[in-house]
């Protein structure tokens, strides 16, 4: 008969961290919307972790992604800001820059009266805008426009359609304003919503390519007032589909204007994107694509609500 040996956990050795949970890019319009984010503020005691004590914590919290602030490294910057989906850190994400920028005000780790500040992010210096008490906004580097995809069979398989859902009318394209996405035109509304990522083949099938993060977006919409209808789906970070996707939202714009993909909308203009519907989480993005002799940024926006507060026991 074999032994089991069980192990305790000493409570003198016991870490308690507050935490704070937001939802970002809410749509005001429903109750429970957004990305839903974990921010451990505490910049003393988040000393005391690790990085294998942060990947667990956001394993536990299963957010897509939970942000742990830390004192900045760099001058220019309020602070540092680690960012972990359940899987593994990445060096920059959107939703977590907005609601972590949003936890600094309401924990006063800045001054509440402050309208910009500048957080030390993996790639370097992301800035902030706060225009609202509850809108916060961020900019992203200029996009790069990289390789296209010919061939349409392999990205169909990929979220689970047929070839001819997938749009010939723009290019299947990595775009990257920070962290690179292969954004995917598909023909309409119906098509998007019927996608059935298959993590396995998005996995094999993207290998060895600018990145295994795949958006999928159409021109038609669920509410009147968006531009485009998007999903979006990352496995390679533990994330199999996600309901509000900052980084990818300034990628898309920049794909949008750069192909002129909305003829009726005037460059430089704020583009509405719709996300999340199909995760009973709908979400508003807003990106605003700015311009110079050419695109020389994007910006990217939105609303973050306040949901609990929590201590978490390591």
């Amino acid at each position: 008969m074999s032994s089991l040996k069980y192990s305790f956990c000493d409570s003198s050795h016991m870490v308690v961290l507050p935490f704070v949970q937001t939802s970002v890019f809410v749509d005001s319009r429903y109750a429970f919307s957004g990305n839903q984010l974990a921010t451990f503020w505490d910049t003393n005691l988040n000393g005391s972790l690790d990085s294998e004590n942060m990947q667990g914590i956001a394993l536990e919290m299963n957010f897509s992604e939970t942000t742990f602030i830390y004192p900045p490294e760099l001058v220019e910057c309020a602070v540092k800001v680690r960012i972990f989906t359940p899987a593994r850190e990445l060096p920059f994400a959107g939703h977590p820059t907005l609601g972590t920028a949003f936890v600094l005000r309401y924990k006063k780790l800045i001054e509440s009266k402050m309208k910009e500040a500048v957080l030390e992010l993996g790639i370097g210096e992301i800035p902030v805008e706060f225009l609202s008490e509850d809108m916060v906004r961020m900019s992203q580097p200029c996009p790069e426009f990289l390789q296209e995809l010919e061939d349409r069979k392999i990205v169909a398989e990929i979220v689970g359609l047929a070839k001819s859902d997938i749009s010939t009318d723009y290019p299947v394209q990595y775009v990257s304003t920070g962290s690179h996405k292969l954004i995917v035109p598909i023909t309409s509304l119906k098509a998007v919503k019927r996608a059935q990522p298959n993590s396995p083949k998005i996995l094999q099938g993207l290998e060895g390519l600018p990145s295994r993060n795949v958006l999928i977006f159409c021109t038609e919409t669920v509410n009147e007032g968006s531009d485009v209808h998007a999903r979006f789906f990352a496995p390679e970070v533990g994330v199999v589909e996600d309901p509000a996707t900052g980084s990818a939202a300034g990628p898309l714009a920049a794909y949008l204007e750069h192909h002129q993909v909305l003829p009726r909308k005037k460059r430089g203009k704020p583009i509405i994107i719709e996300q999340g519907y199909e995760m009973q989480r709908p979400s508003q993005l807003i990106s605003e694509v700015v311009w110079g002799e050419g695109i020389e940024g994007v910006l990217v926006s939105g609303k973050v609500k306040l949901v609990a507060e929590g201590t978490f026991y390591l």
